[in-house]
């Protein structure tokens, strides 16, 4: 898990929501988390001044970071106990926008140095020769909620919405086209961690939060991981059509490009081998739906849009 549950899935003070208000913007690429534009997000994490922190990490080192602005952040530098994992946090928000979703906070590489960020000695962060850290500054959500969609009474009524001829009640496809692309995506990403304890938030609209992505991209990517990966993604029949259509695209070039955005060449979010394994998922939750649609054809399987 990446930031302490207490800290996360708290509901913010009223006097957050004029700074979230004051923070919207017009976005450039016409793409927006949480009514403010990726852009402004990426620009204030990247480089916005630390004016304080605080450890929030449970089972991972992180930091929330109040910035000089109306936005915060989180940063999760490079440790002995988790090393690069960071870079899954990042490369989770690439791929994200890839399958042309606003599920993922948004998140880039950061270089701190180390004196800035006022850390104990004992601490296991792991420091450049220069002094400098480096880690994934992570946009920190003002208001998460549990959703409880982990719950056991919860996931019996979703999966049961998810079989290709299952019915969604009324009020609630949203949610089910949500939880199918969060199983979809953590299929992509090989995420081992999502079921693990309350890391399914949502946000203060009650959509779902695809948070905690550090358990994704690990390698190697043997049989037994895949296995485990398709026994989550056997809960679901139905998915979202533009979702499967996007990761039918993708290629290792497309990929490639993507990551190249964060900025950092030296440390690019996947490297060949782990890009290598994301297209070998997609090619099972591919071949998965394809078989899907054979049995029970592509209206009742890719039901959302």
């Amino acid at each position: 898990m990446t930031l302490s549950r207490r800290a996360l899935l708290s509901v913010a003070s009223a006097a957050l929501a004029p700074r979230v208000a004051r923070a919207q913007s017009a976005p450039r690429s016409g793409r927006m988390f949480n009514n403010i534009a990726e852009e402004v997000i990426l620009d204030a994490i990247r480089a916005g001044r630390v004016l304080s922190r605080r450890p929030v990490g449970s089972t991972s080192v992180n930091y929330a970071c109040d910035l000089a602005g109306e936005i915060d952040m989180a940063f999760k530098p490079k440790s002995t106990s988790h090393g690069e994992a960071f870079l899954s946090e990042i490369a989770a928000f690439r791929l994200n926008r890839m399958l042309g979703l606003n599920r993922v906070p948004p998140a880039c590489s950061r270089t701190m140095p180390r004196g800035s960020l006022r850390l104990p000695r004992e601490t296991p962060v792991v420091a450049e020769r220069d002094g400098s850290v480096r880690g994934a500054a992570i946009y920190w959500c003002p208001v998460l909620r549990d959703s409880r969609i982990d719950q056991e009474r919860d996931r019996s009524r979703w999966t049961s919405w998810l079989r290709a001829r299952g019915t969604i009640p009324d009020g609630d496809r949203a949610r089910a086209e949500e939880i199918s692309t969060l199983i979809a995506f953590d299929t992509l990403t090989g995420n081992w961690d999502r079921w693990s304890g309350q890391n399914v938030p949502m946000d203060s609209a009650g959509h779902l939060v695809y948070l905690d992505n550090n358990g994704g991209f690990s390698e190697p990517w043997g049989d037994r991981m895949m296995s485990s990966s398709l026994r989550n993604l056997r809960q679901v029949q139905r998915f979202s059509r533009s979702v499967i259509e996007r990761a039918r695209a993708l290629t290792d070039a497309s990929v490639r490009a993507e990551m190249a955005l964060d900025g950092d060449p030296a440390h690019p979010p996947l490297s060949p081998t782990q890009i290598a394994s994301l297209l070998r998922r997609r090619d099972a939750l591919i071949s998965y739906v394809d078989d899907l649609v054979r049995r029970h054809s592509a209206d009742h399987v890719l039901s959302f849009s």
